[in-house]
Protein backbone atom coordinates (compact mmCIF):
# COMPACT_ATOMS: atom_id res chain seq x y z
CA UNK A 1 0.00 0.00 0.00
CA UNK A 2 1.31 3.42 -1.27
CA UNK A 3 2.50 5.60 2.34
CA UNK A 4 3.34 2.31 4.61
CA UNK A 5 6.69 1.77 5.37
CA UNK A 6 6.99 -1.94 5.89
CA UNK A 7 9.12 -3.08 9.68
CA UNK A 8 12.52 -3.88 9.07
CA UNK A 9 12.72 -7.82 8.58
CA UNK A 10 15.21 -9.66 10.92
CA UNK A 11 17.40 -10.63 7.82
CA UNK A 12 17.67 -6.48 7.23
CA UNK A 13 18.14 -5.86 11.00
CA UNK A 14 21.19 -8.64 11.06
CA UNK A 15 22.76 -7.17 7.72
CA UNK A 16 22.82 -4.18 9.86
CA UNK A 17 24.95 -5.55 12.68
CA UNK A 18 26.96 -7.27 10.73
CA UNK A 19 28.11 -4.38 8.71
CA UNK A 20 28.71 -2.60 11.58
CA UNK A 21 30.42 -5.57 13.09
CA UNK A 22 32.95 -5.38 10.06
CA UNK A 23 33.51 -1.60 10.14
CA UNK A 24 34.86 -1.88 13.88
CA UNK A 25 37.08 -4.89 12.88
CA UNK A 26 38.43 -2.53 9.91
CA UNK A 27 38.93 0.12 12.86
CA UNK A 28 40.68 -2.25 14.40
CA UNK A 29 43.04 -3.79 11.60
CA UNK A 30 43.50 -0.52 10.94
CA UNK A 31 45.19 0.39 14.35
CA UNK A 32 47.79 -2.67 13.97
CA UNK A 33 48.47 -1.80 10.82
CA UNK A 34 49.74 1.73 11.50
CA UNK A 35 51.47 1.15 14.96
CA UNK A 36 52.43 -2.23 14.31
CA UNK A 37 51.23 -3.69 17.36
CA UNK A 38 47.86 -4.05 19.15
CA UNK A 39 46.83 -0.34 21.02
CA UNK A 40 45.08 0.24 23.68
CA UNK A 41 42.12 1.78 20.90
CA UNK A 42 42.18 -1.62 19.19
CA UNK A 43 41.84 -3.35 22.85
CA UNK A 44 38.43 -0.72 22.85
CA UNK A 45 37.36 -1.50 19.92
CA UNK A 46 37.29 -5.52 20.02
CA UNK A 47 35.31 -4.60 23.18
CA UNK A 48 32.71 -2.71 21.94
CA UNK A 49 32.40 -5.16 18.91
CA UNK A 50 31.97 -7.90 21.69
CA UNK A 51 29.39 -5.84 23.14
CA UNK A 52 28.00 -5.52 19.76
CA UNK A 53 27.58 -8.87 19.38
CA UNK A 54 26.37 -9.84 22.56
CA UNK A 55 23.68 -6.90 22.73
CA UNK A 56 21.70 -9.09 19.48
CA UNK A 57 20.48 -11.77 22.08
CA UNK A 58 16.82 -12.06 20.85
CA UNK A 59 15.81 -11.72 24.42
CA UNK A 60 17.59 -8.38 24.34
CA UNK A 61 15.02 -7.35 21.73
CA UNK A 62 11.70 -7.23 24.39
CA UNK A 63 11.11 -3.91 25.85
CA UNK A 64 10.87 -4.98 29.05
CA UNK A 65 14.87 -6.01 29.26
CA UNK A 66 16.68 -3.72 31.03
CA UNK A 67 20.04 -5.21 29.50
CA UNK A 68 19.58 -2.84 26.11
CA UNK A 69 19.08 0.28 28.71
CA UNK A 70 23.13 -0.38 30.26
CA UNK A 71 25.01 2.53 29.94
CA UNK A 72 28.37 3.63 31.49
CA UNK A 73 28.77 7.54 32.99
CA UNK A 74 30.44 6.79 36.39
CA UNK A 75 29.73 3.20 37.14
CA UNK A 76 32.33 0.24 36.49
CA UNK A 77 30.47 -1.24 33.62
CA UNK A 78 26.58 -0.19 32.34
CA UNK A 79 25.12 -0.11 35.66
CA UNK A 80 23.95 3.78 35.45
CA UNK A 81 21.70 3.32 32.48
CA UNK A 82 19.90 0.01 34.01
CA UNK A 83 19.23 1.88 37.20
CA UNK A 84 18.08 4.83 35.69
CA UNK A 85 15.62 2.86 33.36
CA UNK A 86 13.99 0.68 36.59
CA UNK A 87 13.18 3.92 38.30
CA UNK A 88 11.88 5.36 34.53
CA UNK A 89 9.54 2.48 35.06
CA UNK A 90 8.50 2.29 38.92
CA UNK A 91 9.23 6.28 40.00
CA UNK A 92 11.69 7.64 41.86
CA UNK A 93 10.04 7.88 44.92
CA UNK A 94 11.82 9.62 47.60
CA UNK A 95 15.18 9.64 46.20
CA UNK A 96 17.35 8.45 48.67
CA UNK A 97 20.48 5.96 48.24
CA UNK A 98 22.85 4.19 50.28
CA UNK A 99 25.69 2.87 48.55
CA UNK A 100 27.95 0.46 50.32
CA UNK A 101 31.42 -0.11 48.68
CA UNK A 102 32.05 3.04 46.50
CA UNK A 103 34.64 5.31 45.20
CA UNK A 104 33.77 8.99 44.50
CA UNK A 105 34.89 8.94 40.50
CA UNK A 106 33.15 5.27 40.17
CA UNK A 107 30.42 4.50 41.61
CA UNK A 108 26.41 3.66 41.07
CA UNK A 109 25.39 6.99 42.26
CA UNK A 110 26.89 9.96 41.23
CA UNK A 111 24.82 10.28 38.28
CA UNK A 112 21.46 9.66 40.77
CA UNK A 113 23.70 13.04 43.16
CA UNK A 114 23.48 15.15 39.57
CA UNK A 115 20.39 14.11 38.62
CA UNK A 116 19.43 15.75 42.40
CA UNK A 117 19.07 12.71 44.75
CA UNK A 118 20.55 12.23 48.21
CA UNK A 119 22.08 9.80 50.12
CA UNK A 120 25.13 7.99 51.73
CA UNK A 121 28.11 6.57 50.72
CA UNK A 122 29.39 3.45 52.96
CA UNK A 123 33.46 2.70 52.70
CA UNK A 124 36.45 1.76 54.78
CA UNK A 125 38.56 3.58 51.95
CA UNK A 126 37.39 6.81 51.24
CA UNK A 127 39.51 9.76 51.85
CA UNK A 128 39.31 12.08 54.31
CA UNK A 129 36.59 15.27 53.22
CA UNK A 130 39.45 17.53 52.18
CA UNK A 131 40.90 15.03 49.63
CA UNK A 132 37.16 14.46 48.13
CA UNK A 133 36.60 16.00 45.00
CA UNK A 134 35.57 19.91 44.95
CA UNK A 135 31.96 18.72 43.74
CA UNK A 136 31.57 15.91 46.38
CA UNK A 137 32.86 18.59 49.44
CA UNK A 138 30.10 20.65 47.84
CA UNK A 139 27.41 17.62 48.35
CA UNK A 140 28.37 17.19 51.43
CA UNK A 141 28.15 20.96 52.70
CA UNK A 142 24.88 20.73 50.92
CA UNK A 143 23.90 18.30 53.37
CA UNK A 144 22.97 15.97 50.22
CA UNK A 145 25.49 13.88 50.95
CA UNK A 146 27.10 11.83 54.06
CA UNK A 147 30.35 9.63 54.37
CA UNK A 148 30.47 6.76 56.68
CA UNK A 149 34.47 5.28 56.68
CA UNK A 150 33.51 2.31 58.62
CA UNK A 151 34.56 -1.60 58.04
CA UNK A 152 31.07 -2.88 56.71
CA UNK A 153 30.03 -6.51 57.74
CA UNK A 154 26.81 -8.16 58.48
CA UNK A 155 27.19 -7.49 62.65
CA UNK A 156 27.07 -3.33 61.93
CA UNK A 157 26.02 -2.80 58.84
CA UNK A 158 22.57 -1.93 59.89
CA UNK A 159 23.35 0.13 62.74
CA UNK A 160 25.36 2.16 60.81
CA UNK A 161 22.48 3.10 58.40
CA UNK A 162 20.51 3.80 61.52
CA UNK A 163 22.66 6.26 63.01
CA UNK A 164 23.29 8.22 59.77
CA UNK A 165 19.45 8.41 59.00
CA UNK A 166 19.34 5.74 56.13
CA UNK A 167 17.35 3.00 57.81
CA UNK A 168 14.47 3.93 56.07
CA UNK A 169 12.55 5.30 53.00
CA UNK A 170 15.42 4.14 51.00
CA UNK A 171 14.70 3.49 46.83
CA UNK A 172 18.19 1.98 46.15
CA UNK A 173 20.46 -0.17 47.78
CA UNK A 174 24.04 -0.86 45.98
CA UNK A 175 26.04 -3.41 47.88
CA UNK A 176 29.38 -4.57 46.09
CA UNK A 177 32.18 -5.58 48.81
CA UNK A 178 33.14 -8.58 47.41
CA UNK A 179 33.64 -11.52 50.26
CA UNK A 180 30.75 -10.87 52.35
CA UNK A 181 28.36 -8.79 50.38
CA UNK A 182 25.45 -12.03 50.24
CA UNK A 183 25.81 -11.91 54.41
CA UNK A 184 25.17 -8.01 53.75
CA UNK A 185 22.41 -8.22 51.95
CA UNK A 186 20.52 -10.71 54.28
CA UNK A 187 20.89 -8.33 56.98
CA UNK A 188 19.82 -5.43 55.33
CA UNK A 189 16.59 -7.21 53.37
CA UNK A 190 14.58 -5.96 56.06
CA UNK A 191 15.24 -2.17 55.65
CA UNK A 192 12.92 -2.77 52.54
CA UNK A 193 14.53 -0.40 49.96
CA UNK A 194 12.56 -0.32 45.97
CA UNK A 195 15.36 -1.36 44.66
CA UNK A 196 18.29 -3.37 45.32
CA UNK A 197 21.62 -3.42 43.30
CA UNK A 198 23.95 -6.68 44.53
CA UNK A 199 27.25 -7.77 43.03
CA UNK A 200 27.13 -11.44 42.87
CA UNK A 201 29.96 -14.38 41.64
CA UNK A 202 29.70 -14.40 37.99
CA UNK A 203 32.21 -17.12 37.62
CA UNK A 204 30.25 -19.55 38.98
CA UNK A 205 27.17 -21.19 37.51
CA UNK A 206 23.71 -19.56 38.94
CA UNK A 207 21.92 -23.52 39.48
CA UNK A 208 24.91 -23.76 42.06
CA UNK A 209 23.70 -23.35 45.96
CA UNK A 210 26.87 -21.62 47.63
CA UNK A 211 27.81 -18.51 49.27
CA UNK A 212 31.27 -17.49 50.81
CA UNK A 213 31.46 -18.37 54.86
CA UNK A 214 31.32 -15.68 56.58
CA UNK A 215 34.18 -13.86 58.19
CA UNK A 216 33.65 -10.55 59.77
CA UNK A 217 37.15 -9.61 58.75
CA UNK A 218 37.35 -10.72 55.64
CA UNK A 219 38.93 -9.18 52.00
CA UNK A 220 38.75 -10.44 48.37
CA UNK A 221 41.77 -12.02 48.13
CA UNK A 222 41.66 -11.98 44.49
CA UNK A 223 40.20 -15.37 43.36
CA UNK A 224 36.65 -17.27 42.83
CA UNK A 225 35.97 -17.52 46.43
CA UNK A 226 33.75 -14.21 46.94
CA UNK A 227 30.13 -13.41 47.27
CA UNK A 228 27.42 -15.69 46.22
CA UNK A 229 26.06 -17.68 43.12
CA UNK A 230 23.34 -15.64 41.37
CA UNK A 231 20.66 -18.50 42.32
CA UNK A 232 21.82 -18.07 45.95
CA UNK A 233 21.03 -14.03 45.90
CA UNK A 234 17.98 -14.28 44.14
CA UNK A 235 16.40 -17.40 46.25
CA UNK A 236 17.31 -15.32 49.16
CA UNK A 237 15.70 -12.11 47.55
CA UNK A 238 12.75 -13.79 47.01
CA UNK A 239 11.89 -14.65 50.20
CA UNK A 240 12.72 -10.98 51.07
CA UNK A 241 9.93 -9.87 48.93
CA UNK A 242 12.22 -8.70 45.81
CA UNK A 243 12.51 -10.38 42.38
CA UNK A 244 15.18 -10.23 40.38
CA UNK A 245 14.78 -8.37 37.34
CA UNK A 246 18.13 -7.95 35.44
CA UNK A 247 22.01 -8.51 35.48
CA UNK A 248 24.40 -6.60 34.51
CA UNK A 249 25.64 -7.34 30.86
CA UNK A 250 29.71 -7.77 32.49
CA UNK A 251 28.46 -10.42 35.05
CA UNK A 252 28.69 -8.11 38.08
CA UNK A 253 25.73 -6.74 39.42
CA UNK A 254 22.31 -8.20 39.82
CA UNK A 255 18.86 -5.74 40.77
CA UNK A 256 15.79 -6.54 42.55
CA UNK A 257 12.79 -4.95 42.16
CA UNK A 258 10.83 -5.11 45.63
CA UNK A 259 7.31 -7.15 44.79
CA UNK A 260 4.75 -4.39 44.95
CA UNK A 261 6.61 -2.56 42.64
CA UNK A 262 6.95 -5.52 39.85
CA UNK A 263 3.83 -5.37 38.14
CA UNK A 264 4.35 -5.84 34.55
CA UNK A 265 7.30 -3.27 34.30
CA UNK A 266 10.00 -6.43 33.39
CA UNK A 267 10.74 -9.46 31.84
CA UNK A 268 10.60 -12.65 33.75
CA UNK A 269 11.02 -11.51 36.99
CA UNK A 270 12.71 -13.95 39.73
CA UNK A 271 13.94 -16.15 37.04
CA UNK A 272 17.78 -16.31 37.88
CA UNK A 273 18.69 -19.02 34.83
CA UNK A 274 16.80 -16.57 32.07
CA UNK A 275 18.77 -13.25 33.82
CA UNK A 276 22.26 -14.94 34.50
CA UNK A 277 25.08 -13.10 33.04
CA UNK A 278 28.97 -14.69 33.00
CA UNK A 279 31.67 -12.52 34.40
CA UNK A 280 33.12 -10.56 31.93
CA UNK A 281 35.42 -8.32 33.11
CA UNK A 282 36.62 -7.41 29.42
CA UNK A 283 33.91 -4.98 29.03
CA UNK A 284 35.46 -2.55 30.85
CA UNK A 285 38.13 -1.88 28.38
CA UNK A 286 36.56 0.02 26.63
CA UNK A 287 38.45 3.59 26.19
CA UNK A 288 36.45 6.88 27.55
CA UNK A 289 36.83 10.18 28.96
CA UNK A 290 38.08 10.02 32.74
CA UNK A 291 34.91 10.48 34.95
CA UNK A 292 34.49 13.48 37.20
CA UNK A 293 31.20 14.62 39.05
CA UNK A 294 30.17 18.07 37.78
CA UNK A 295 29.69 20.79 40.28
CA UNK A 296 26.01 21.61 41.24
CA UNK A 297 24.66 24.72 39.11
Amino acid sequence: MAGVVAPASNSTNTTRSMKQMLAKIGQIKANIDISGTSTARSASLLCELLETQLLQKSTYQDPRSLTPSRSKIFSQYGQDGMIAEIFRRIGEGERRFVEIGTAPSENNTNLLLLKGWSGLWVDAGLDPDENLPVSVQSLLKQNRLKVCREFVNRDNCRSLLEVRGFAEKLDLLSIDIDYNTHHVFKALLPLKPRVFSVEYNGMLPPDLDWAAPYDASAVWDGTTHFGATLGTISQMAEEGGYSLVGCELSGTDAFFVRHDLLQEHFLRPGDCMFHWEPLRMHLGQMQRHRAALPLAA
